[in-house]
């Protein structure tokens, strides 16, 4: 067991962002309610009389249903309705059937009484299955590298991943005759809602979706309902009754959207100063049995690579379709980007550090790195292939980009006679802390304490706000909300004024919960508010304007150890450094920072779906078998902050995530002195790195 003492936590003390947010010392507001179990996810919602789904799926990566016997699923105890509407699985998990039944037990039990008879068909479960053969060079990429002083051909790859969300897909819906409540896990309050009301045969506005909490989505909850929800409403609709419908663990893992597996292909011309020449850069992405959306964002623009032609395809395979991951295409690109600059550097003989400073485009990287440096101690950093002891540490640098949101959604304050307040918007929080930003940006912009302020989110019946992706929820709705509490605060303030004969309202102000003029205490907060009318006053406000100056950049360095006789890689200590413009929540900006972190050490190191080849079933569709970062993997990770030049507000959900396995990857290079291509980095692809196979298992 590893002894993590106080310094060596990711919670250590981090001074370095003291006095950089609008509120440094809040907790979540909903902290006590998770911890204690009070806070009630839509997957708890087990209302009393309702129906439950269950789905009928294909067992294989592609076979034809053959038969079934539908009377004596029918004729289980307690079960509803059988309906099978389809023949053709395409792949592990494809529903082509329900169930209805009275529990989930009965439900079950009809999937068993179904004995559904298959034929297997003949199965791809990668993108080497679909691309045979690399595309010679082109033209353009011949003559620049027949030319070259030196040149690079290599390929890089990343697995499928899903999401491994904490509250599974779906919904519960709460039957009550004219109208229904429903209890969805969704990324977007209002996008859930739309469609129900055929399902529910009832008109939209008898409809309210509610998702106060939300197990995380990643990506995969965006959109309208899900096939989870959709069954639920359809069943409620049908039989006049509530209903259920969640997946289960290995559903999760196999049917609700992956990150869409990615090869890159490089072939590089450049300069023993490190100058890129020409070259050609070409991507592939496994998209399953979708048509698209498996995007690799090699060509990022963060650095300047002089690649000359690129190209991109996305291929097919039995296997389940993209959605939206974390900063989809990004960190797939950013793994082969960050390690083929590295590469180029070790042939260059070349710190990689001094090259990357040379090929980025925007002096707040070389800022980034100047600090990133001192923090990580990289002048420790021994040459790449220059350790032959057991444990070798090596260092690596990633970088990210993102793009940014401006302001939009709809929001309102409402502050009572009682003095207090309440901060609505119907935008949900998928555990990124939402609600505590908009409790923040409705007390800081109104100028009273936070906890006068109670904050009404994820309700489809609230003030509209905006879905949860992009990285774009704080940029948008943040700024909308200060702005209605700015409103309310001229309303407050014209009333204090003309109570107190006053010409002109600015000279008042609430500073702190108190009223005051021209500087002085004029009235408490209580006694202004008592001035109010009886409904109290109310402000809304829809967003429109412009979100300031500055980016999305940040940087990565990591330090890590590998073990040369196991292949065992255990990170040390990470800094990352990220542009987050104006922040409003210090302890829920570092936190999205360090989340960010460790979801991409576990993409680097851990995680991948892994498929038996012959018969495409997904063989690890469960949190035992498909590995992410536990906590004796955790390093010490330090966030950093960076408001230098920037003026708006910032989503950072998504950007600290795209550099992270590119970084890890580097330093594993740097400490093994071969680059290990494929993630995630097991032991088997190090060691065949150290054996000199280029880290091909």
């Amino acid at each position: 067991m590893l002894d993590h003492t106080p310094s060596d936590m990711p919670t250590t003390n981090r001074p370095a962002n003291a006095g950089s947010s609008l509120n440094d010392s809040a907790s979540r507001l909903d902290g006590p309610a998770k911890v204690t179990g009070a806070a009630k996810y839509g997957r708890d919602m087990h209302l009393p009389g309702a129906l439950y789904i269950a789905f009928v799926r294909c067992p294989y990566g592609a076979a034809t249903l053959d038969s079934f016997d539908e009377d004596a699923a029918r004729a289980v105890p307690g079960v509803v309705e059988v309906e099978v509407r389809g023949k053709e699985g395409k792949f592990h998990g494809q529903t082509l059937g329900r169930i209805v039944a009275e529990s989930p037990m009965a439900g079950k039990r009809a999937l068993r009484a179904l004995r559904c008879r298959w034929t297997r068909k003949a199965v791809r479960t990668s993108i080497a299955d679909s691309v045979d053969a690399l595309p010679e060079p082109s033209d353009r990429a011949s003559s620049a590298l027949d030319g070259a002083e030196l040149k690079l051909e290599a390929v890089y790859t990343t697995p499928v991943q899903p999401h491994s969300c904490l509250e599974t897909h779906g919904g519960a819906v709460e039957w009550k005759g004219d109208k229904a409540m429903v209890y969805a896990s969704t990324q977007g309050t209002n996008a859930a809602r739309e469609g129900l009301d055929k399902h529910l045969n009832l008109p939209q506005s008898s409809v309210e979706v509610v998702c106060e909490y939300v197990g995380g989505g990643f990506g995969s909850k965006l959109g309208g309902p899900s096939k989870e929800l959709q069954a639920a409403a359809a069943a409620a609709g049908k039989y006049k009754r509530s209903a259920y419908g969640f997946s289960n663990r290995s559903e999760e893992q196999i049917d609700t959207g992956m990150r869409p597996s990615s090869q890159t292909l490089a072939r590089v011309a450049f300069t023993k100063d490190g100058t890129i020449t020409g070259g050609e850069i070409h991507t592939w992405g496994g998209v399953g049995v979708a048509r698209g959306g498996g995007g690799c964002n090699v060509r990022a623009g963060r650095y300047k690579l002089g690649i000359k032609k690129a190209g991109h395809e996305d291929v097919g395979h039995n296997g389940g379709g993209p959605m939206p991951a974390r900063a989809p295409s990004f960190p797939q690109g950013a793994f082969a980007e960050e390690l083929l600059v590295d590469e180029i550097a070790f042939a260059c003989g070349m710190d990689p550090l001094a090259l990357k400073r040379k090929l980025v485009g925007q002096d707040v990287y070389r800022e980034m790195f100047d600090l990133g440096a001192k923090m990580i101690g990289w002048e420790k950093r021994k040459a790449t292939g220059s350790q032959t002891g057991t444990v070798r540490i090596g260092y690596g640098i990633g970088t990210a980009s993102w793009h940014s949101a401006s302001p939009g959604g709809e929001a309102a304050v409402v502050v009572h006679q009682d003095g207090s307040v309440e901060a609505l918007t119907g935008t949900q929080d998928p555990g990124t802390g939402t609600r505590t930003t908009m409790g923040i940006a409705a007390a800081s912009s109104l100028g009273v304490p936070l906890d006068l302020v109670a904050v009404r989110i994820g309700r489809s019946g609230l003030p509209r706000g905006p879905a949860s992706g992009g990285s774009s929820v704080t940029p948008m709705i943040a700024p909308t909300m200060m702005d209605a509490a700015e409103h309310a605060k001229e309303q407050i303030l014209e009333i204090v004024a003309t109570a107190a004969g006053a010409p002109d309202a600015r000279a008042f102000d609430i500073v702190d919960g108190v009223i005051t003029r021209d500087g002085k205490r004029h009235m408490a907060w209580a006694d202004a508010c008592r001035r109010l009318p009886a409904e109290g006053i109310t402000a809304r406000n829809r967003g429109r304007a412009a979100n300031g100056k500055g980016g999305n950049e940040g940087v990565q360095f990591v330090k890590l150890s590998v073990d040369a006789e196991t292949g065992v890689v255990h990170p040390l200590h990470v800094v990352a450094i990220q542009s987050c413009g104006r922040v409003i929540f210090r302890k829920g900006a570092e936190s999205q920072v360090i989340g960010a972190v460790i979801q991409g050490l576990s993409n680097a190191l851990f995680e991948r779906q892994v498929f038996d080849r012959n018969v495409g079933t997904v063989l690890n569709d469960n949190l035992e078998a498909y590995k992410i970062l536990g906590p004796y993997d955790m390093p010490h990770i330090e966030p950093v902050l960076w408001t230098h030049g920037q003026t708006g507000v910032r989503g950072i959900g998504e950007p600290p995530l795209v550099a992270t396995s590119g970084a890890v990857a580097c330093a594993v290079f740097n400490a093994v002195g071969a680059p290990v291509r494929d993630l995630p980095m097991t032991p088997d692809r190090v060691l065949g790195a150290l054996a000199g196979k280029g880290g091909r298992s």
